[in-house]
């Protein structure tokens, strides 16, 4: 099987410069126009299903690239974007400085966030978050499918990178619609090749 894992375009948290995470943000008009566009770059890679996040911004940029594939969408709801920011997701980050000042002071959330191992206040645990990642993609890999494409979330390639691709390197800048192209073969899983994104 190959699969194309893509991430979603600019939300309107980016443009609020609102903390995501679990919060439901729709598409930009910039990001349904990078969706576009790129959809016609996947015309000729024989993808027979589209897997998602049930999030606005994972699932409308995949229902536009329905629209030039007709292939077909299906949610996949442990896709989900790691609830990372907890008691944050969807707050402004200058008001949320404000408003969770304490907590945001406290020795336990100087550093927090995947990498780190721990979720702001509220927020969802990262083994959690890696083991319904793993499910998601046992899913996805037990279709009788040659090739897919998955539009989901930056998170996600962070668990899927580590925990699926084995791979040590963290990603810290994961671009809109930047791709890893993998294959599952053996049940095992390999990167054919990337792009936008920049590894440390």
């Amino acid at each position: 099987m190959k699969i194309y894992l893509i991430r979603h375009c600019e939300s309107e948290d980016d443009i609020l410069d609102c903390y995501g995470g679990c919060a439901d943000f729709d598409l930009t008009e910039k990001g349904v126009t990078t969706a576009k566009k790129y959809a016609k770059e996947l015309t000729n890679l024989k993808i027979e299903k589209i897997f998602t996040s049930p999030y606005k911004r994972a699932k409308s940029v995949a229902d536009i690239f329905n629209e030039q594939l007709h292939c077909g969408v299906e949610i996949i709801d442990n896709l989900r974007e790691m609830n990372t920011y907890g008691v944050m997701s969807g707050v402004n980050k200058e008001l949320a400085k404000k408003i969770f000042s304490l907590l945001l002071n406290s020795e336990k959330y100087k550093k927090f966030g995947y990498y780190n191992g721990i979720p702001f206040e509220g927020g969802e645990e990262v083994a959690d978050f890696d083991q319904r990642i793993k499910e998601a993609f046992d899913t996805i890999t037990s279709k009788n499918l040659n090739t897919v494409a998955i539009v989901t979330h930056g998170g996600v390639f962070r668990s899927v990178y580590k925990n699926i691709l084995n791979k040590s390197e963290q990603l810290t800048e994961i671009d809109d619609v930047a791709t890893i192209k993998i294959e599952y073969r053996d049940n095992q899983y390999f990167i054919i090749s990337m792009k936008g994104i920049t590894l440390k």
